[in-house]
């Protein structure tokens, strides 16, 4: 293992330079502006974090490294096989990347975690036969189906090239003996069960279970420390925020908390037409005005007003027709200068906010683009985009086809946020993960696992450490990016799904919208300094939750939650739209088509999953009726 330990020493080398260019940082003086950030920062950061990360790095091991646990009498057992029994190793691989393709969206990451020891267990066996070559190209061949986050431990792996390359643990995986265990909830397992026995041959089943076991747990319990124990840490990056512009608000520098609440402005989004509707909703930087797309494609720019606590219509500035079918996505680049829309239609368009002109068209080639968020850097130039082939794109503003593509996601994106620094962008998928992307050296930096259901609102706290994540099984998940850590669930939002998460800028409350009932206000810090889920049980965590609540804002009747944001230092407005209700003709066709299908499991958040995807294909096709008879 040569390989190993000369990355040890790379890393090790790292670590000095980075303790001798950390004491020289100390030494300089800092202006006054990274001193007040110093300030910010502070609640967040812990000076040991990067030796921490090099430390978790440096002591990874693959889980077919190490010694083995058993007596060395029972690596006897080990055979080497035949090539017509190999080729089985290479099928149940195979069927396992096909089983993935067939799983709900939202369960596919679990069973996407057996796919790498699969790959790797095929490649000992085949190395163990005497079969190197064959095994080499093994790999070869199926490494495209993992994603870049393996490329290290592929390498590693393919050290071993004779039997006496391996590690005693993987001698006693071969054996049968020892066996891998894999953690996946009881429905997943009951879906898996169903697919695997439909697309494994029976010798295929066989060689899989004569690897690994998988164990269950309820899909009721709360997320627990679930780390993904095989995949190492990567290199430390840096978290902490740009320094912070000043703020020209006027009145007291207090910050805010518990004795000092946020004033609330409550706006409603109207369109022109009152038979459209309203789709999605983005505030501008400066929080004064907000932009809200419409189903029939029109684009709404409008005044906020914050002096008011009551609900208020907002005061229309500019209204024109953006695209040809609903607008799915919109976000003010810095400065409030353009306006980026996606559509239905699967075009993106930069509009100019003064003039209302569009300047550029984005494609992808010859690839329609249909992104269902879309997010520019803190610092202008650069925005990307989650789209529903599961990929991450950032753009150039002034350029129409994408300058990074990032892969790796099992399922369509639905939210993606850039860190404060500009360096790192986090996206949340169906495939309920969260993941952090270096984007400009197209690395995977952190995967996050414990939502059980699309992520569907993330946020970065002001310091930049802290992620913040929700989903459509009502949960809030805080997350420490430097430790890739699960810090705090809350659990007290019981809605469809959350649709927007802030943080204010004291770092001292954490904002919650969910679509179609309340807004919570939490006491962010307190939440940090009881982050322990250790041993914590479903009653004690909603007992700790309720001391971490603030307070609860109910939503009116029949009203969605688009958009809000802090604003100012004493200010939190939020935009809102009336929820219209289908016609009767639409939901029975739901309906019909949700009794005439085959779920292999009774979960309410695949069945919402379901519901959405026949509700979007019901209406465009009704979009298409209506532009067809309009013509």
């Amino acid at each position: 293992m040569g390989g190993r330990n000369l990355q040890q020493k790379k890393w090790k080398s790292k670590k000095k330079k980075s303790q001798n260019r950390k004491q020289n940082n100390h030494q300089k003086k800092k202006p006054p502006s990274e001193e007040a950030n110093d300030s910010l920062v502070e609640k967040c950061e812990t000076s040991d974090m990067e030796l921490e990360v090099v430390e978790l790095w440096e002591d990874f091991v693959d889980f077919y490294e190490g010694e083995a646990h058993g007596p060395k009498q029972e690596r006897k057992f080990c055979k080497a096989l035949q090539n017509k029994e190999l080729m089985e190793y290479e099928g149940t691989f195979v069927g396992l990347r096909n089983i993935i393709q067939q799983m709900s969206n939202f369960r596919k990451f679990e069973v996407f975690m057996m796919l790498y020891p699969t790959l790797a267990m095929g490649y000992l066996q085949m190395v163990y036969s005497g079969k190197w070559q064959r095994a080499r190209d093994y790999v070869e061949r199926h490494k495209v189906d993992l994603c870049d986050y393996y490329r290290k431990r592929i390498e590693n792996l393919k050290l071993i090239r004779k039997r006496k390359d391996m590690p005693g643990r993987a001698l006693e995986l071969l054996s049968g003996v020892k066996k891998e265990y894999f953690l996946m909830a009881s429905t997943t397992w009951e879906q898996f069960m169903v697919i695997q026995s439909r697309l494994w041959t029976r010798k295929q089943q066989e060689c899989f279970s004569a690897h690994f076991q998988i164990a269950t747990y309820s899909d009721f319990m709360m997320p627990l420390e679930r780390r993904i124990t095989d995949h190492p840490l990567p290199e430390p990056f840096n978290w902490a925020a740009a320094v912070q512009g000043s703020d020209s608000t006027p009145g007291t520098s207090e910050p805010l908390g518990r004795n000092r609440l946020p004033a609330l402005s409550m706006n409603l989004a109207t369109p022109v037409d009152t038979e459209d509707e309203v789709t999605c909703a983005t505030l501008s930087e400066d929080h004064c005005s907000v932009a809200f797309g419409t189903f029939s494609g029109m684009m709404h720019v409008v005044a906020v007003r914050k002096d008011w606590r009551e609900a208020n219509n907002l005061r229309r500035e500019n209204v024109f027709q953006a695209h040809q079918k609903w607008v799915m996505a919109c976000a003010f680049s810095p400065g409030d200068r353009h306006l980026l829309t996606s559509s239905a239609d699967k075009t993106m368009r930069l509009w100019c906010t003064r003039s209302g002109c569009c300047k550029i068209v984005y494609t992808t080639g010859q690839v329609p683009l249909t992104a269902s968020c879309v997010a520019f850097a803190p610092r202008g130039c650069y925005f990307a985009t989650a789209s529903e082939d599961a990929v991450v794109r950032v753009w150039r503003e002034d350029a129409e086809h994408p300058i990074i593509s990032l892969f790796g996601h099992l399922a369509k994106l639905m939210v993606c946020r850039f860190h404060p620094n500009g360096n790192y962008l986090a996206t949340g998928s169906a495939d309920a993960t969260v993941r952090i992307w270096d984007y400009r050296n197209h690395a995977q930096m952190r995967v996050f696992r414990g939502h059980k259901a699309p992520v569907s609102a993330l946020v970065y706290s002001i310091c930049g450490r802290y992620l913040v994540s929700g989903g459509r099984d009502d949960l809030v998940i805080v997350w420490d990016t430097s430790t890739a850590r699960l810090l705090r669930c809350l659990w007290q939002h019981k809605a469809l799904s959350i649709a927007s998460i802030d943080i204010s800028y004291c770092n001292n409350l954490l904002a919650v919208w969910s679509q179609e009932f309340q807004l919570t206000l939490w006491d962010f810090q307190l939440l940090l300094q009881n982050s322990s889920m250790e041993n914590v049980s479903s009653a004690q965590s909603n007992d700790s939750n309720g001391k971490l609540l603030i307070r609860t804002v109910k939503a009116p009747e029949n009203v969605i939650w688009l958009q809000s944001g802090f604003f100012g230092r004493d200010g939190l407005v939020a935009i809102y739209a009336e929820d219209y209700k289908k016609s009767a003709d639409v939901l029975a066709s739901i309906v019909k088509q949700i009794e005439n299908l085959q779920i292999g499991t009774k979960s309410e958040a695949e069945k919402n999953e379901i519901m959405e995807s026949m509700l979007n294909k019901i209406l465009s096709s009704e979009s298409d009726n209506t532009a067809a008879g309009r013509s």
